[in-house]
């Protein structure tokens, strides 16, 4: 083999160095650019009509419209890469299909998209694009591109490109970067660059905008803020002056009393009147405000008029000056009180006066002047007799009131006397079981005490021990049970009998009081649920609201619950505001009538009269809510769906003095 000379290695070498980097190059151009066609010519179309025809075919296809979703199909069929769109619906059944005649040999692309309507996928669609016009494309600049490798750039290329990549194309990347940084208001990040060319004066002037950019950022931010301040100053004033100015004209409207405005620039001449000024003086308010001569002459006495003025100008206002004016019936004049008051609107003054008709008020004046003289005989004549009238009342009223004072005590004796029967019926059961177990004990002990003395056997003794634990275990429940009801019998006899404030837990009171009415409500076949959370503490009179509580579930089981059927009494909570929490009082009764939902308050008011109703249970609640809880109280009832009771209480009550709460009626 000849061996080939260093020359040729040289030149070989040389070629190979640089006809092969160019055409590697060439090739990784090729295929960069066969991507960058397949992402703009096939993939980004192909992505953007996939998401245009899923979004489009979401209203067609779930009204089984197929003449618009062809529309839509070979609306995009018409891109010479589209070969095939196939839109099927949830079922996977084809609802739309178009096809194209493709070459076996191009390959193809595929994207799909779900159909969405309201997050529920209603269909699918199918988007196949051919590479054909890109291969096509591509062998035609793979050929050019060797043509051109081979003919003319091959050595210059690869150092043109080489120093342009390094001087310039790297420079203008990282530039390009830096804008796309300032152009997303990322101001924070500097812009550092060493070269002292005409790139590194770019950089330079780059990194001085970013600085004033951030400076003129900051500066509009702040006076953003103070316009916006300044904005909404503006409307404020803006509203409140239309405010104003609406209230104004309202008022001065609406006023029962004659008023006037006169503008002083244009010698107190009248602009506008209202409408009880043209009631009294009879003058349209057209006929008035066109007509000086009429203003000039409405003053019957001009001396009067040129006082007021006067009036006026020295103190800035008017106070019940009286004077003779026309109005516009013929020969009638109206002795009027003038008052008014020089105010500025804007920059100009102007008088309004109130215009006060009282020539009948001086008429009955002096007729009362003249009634004087046998005013003082005649009310002699009825102050005596008022007198009797009045002792006659007032035994009348001491009797009544002593009735009733009577009839509260004999309602308190007897509530208290309930309540005590009531608990003592309730103890006994605990306190009998107690009873008879300790009996039993004493016995079985001294049973054992005898067997002990005689010989004691191991199987007695444990049932005695069997026994006597047994028998503590009973008395502990029983006993237990009855200091639950003492304890809560006491603090409520305590709350009652007293006016005492303290503070207390009000789930606690109420369990406290529905225990201790325990008996009185097991007489029925009505129940109590309270359902308050816990640790809602009060400052407040437990004696009054325990009274308040036991007074409506009574009329609960007197009024609402009538007949065969099983009632419920809801007792519930909750914090209104800060200081004031909510209690509702709810029956499933049978209602109020709306003709005595009105009065249910009112004392000695019952629709059980004769039948054990004195008509003071809820005059008694309304009382002690709004007097000594100083709360206020609602109710609302339908016919046949029950009866609530809302009271609103402060969570710290006010002091009270010498108000004792009155027991339940």
């Amino acid at each position: 083999m000849r061996k080939l000379s260093l020359r040729q290695i040289s030149i070989l070498g040389v070629a190979l160095g640089i006809l092969l980097p160019a055409m590697v190059f060439g090739y990784f151009m090729t295929v960069s650019r066969y991507e960058r066609e397949l992402q703009l010519r096939i993939r980004g179309p192909m992505v953007q009509n996939a998401d245009m025809l899923a979004k489009a075919m979401e209203v067609p296809l779930w009204n089984v419209d197929k003449e618009v979703s062809k529309q839509f199909v070979q609306a995009v069929m018409r891109n010479r890469e589209v070969v095939s769109v196939v839109v099927t619906d949830e079922s996977g059944n084809i609802f739309v299909r178009s096809d194209k005649v493709r070459k076996a040999s191009a390959s193809v692309l595929t994207e799909k998209r779900r159909i969405r309507l309201d997050d529920k996928v209603i269909g699918e669609v199918k988007l196949e694009l051919t590479t054909e016009y890109v291969d096509r494309d591509l062998l035609d600049d793979i050929y050019k591109l060797a043509a051109g490798l081979i003919a003319q750039v091959i050595f210059s290329f690869g150092l043109i490109w080489f120093l342009f990549d390094r001087r310039i194309v790297r420079p203008i990347q990282i530039l390009q970067t830096a804008t796309a940084r300032l152009a997303s208001g990322k101001l924070d990040q500097p812009l550092a660059w060493q070269r002292h060319d005409e790139l590194g004066n770019l950089a330079h002037g780059l990194n001085q905008m970013r600085l004033n950019l951030g400076e003129l950022i900051s500066e509009r931010e702040q006076q953003n803020i103070v316009l916006q301040q300044e904005l909404k100053e503006r409307l404020r004033v803006e509203q409140a002056l239309r405010d104003t100015e609406e209230k104004f004209i309202a008022i001065f409207q609406a006023s029962p009393v004659a008023m006037s405005v006169s503008r002083k620039s244009n010698h107190y001449r009248i602009v506008d009147v209202n409408d009880a000024w043209v009631r009294q003086f009879t003058w349209s308010a057209d006929v008035i405000l066109s007509n000086l001569d009429i203003q000039e002459n409405l003053w019957r006495n001009p001396d009067d008029y040129v006082q007021a003025l006067r009036l006026l100008e020295r103190d800035g206002e008017l106070q019940a000056f009286e004077t003779w004016l026309r109005c516009g019936t013929a020969d009638k004049i109206l002795l009027c009180q003038i008052s008014g008051r020089l105010i500025r609107i804007g920059d100009e003054p102007l008088l309004i006066l109130v215009q006060e008709d009282i020539t009948e008020k001086r008429q009955n004046e002096r007729d009362i002047l003249n009634m004087n003289v046998t005013l003082e005989r005649r009310v002699s004549e009825r102050t005596h007799e008022l007198e009797e009238a009045n002792s006659e009342l007032t035994v009348v009223l001491e009797n009544l009131q002593r009735a009733q004072q009577e009839l509260l005590r004999t309602e308190k004796m007897a509530a208290l006397g309930s309540l005590v029967a009531g608990v003592a019926h309730e103890l006994n059961t605990p306190i009998g079981t107690s009873v008879t177990v300790a009996s039993t004990l004493q016995q079985q002990t001294d049973e054992i005490l005898l067997q002990f003395s005689q010989g004691l056997r191991k199987s007695a003794l444990e049932e005695y021990f069997k026994n006597a634990k047994l028998g503590t275990d009973l008395l502990l429940r029983n006993l237990s049970k009855a200091s639950e009801l003492v304890t809560s019998f006491k603090q409520v006899a305590v709350d009652r009998t007293s006016a005492n404030r303290r503070v207390f837990a009000l789930n606690e009171m109420i369990n406290e009081l529905i225990t201790t009415l325990g008996p009185m409500i097991r007489k029925t076949k009505h129940e109590v649920i309270s359902d308050i959370p816990e640790k809602m503490m009060m400052d407040s009179y437990p004696g009054a609201l325990g009274q308040v509580m036991t007074n409506l579930i009574n009329n609960a089981f007197i009024h609402a619950f009538d007949g065969e059927g099983r009632g419920t009494v809801t007792i519930t909570a909750r914090f209104f505001d800060v200081d004031n929490l909510e209690m509702v009082v709810r029956d499933n009764g049978k209602g109020i009538a709306p003709a005595n939902l009105g009065r249910i308050f009112d004392p000695f008011f019952t629709t059980r009269l004769g039948q054990g109703g004195s008509g003071l249970g809820l005059n008694i609640v309304y009382n002690l809510v709004k007097d000594v809880l100083g709360g206020d109280i609602a109710v609302r009832s339908y016919l046949g769906r029950g009866t609530t009771f809302t009271i609103v209480l402060p969570r710290s009550a006010k002091m009270i003095e010498n108000k004792v709460p009155i027991s339940n009626a």
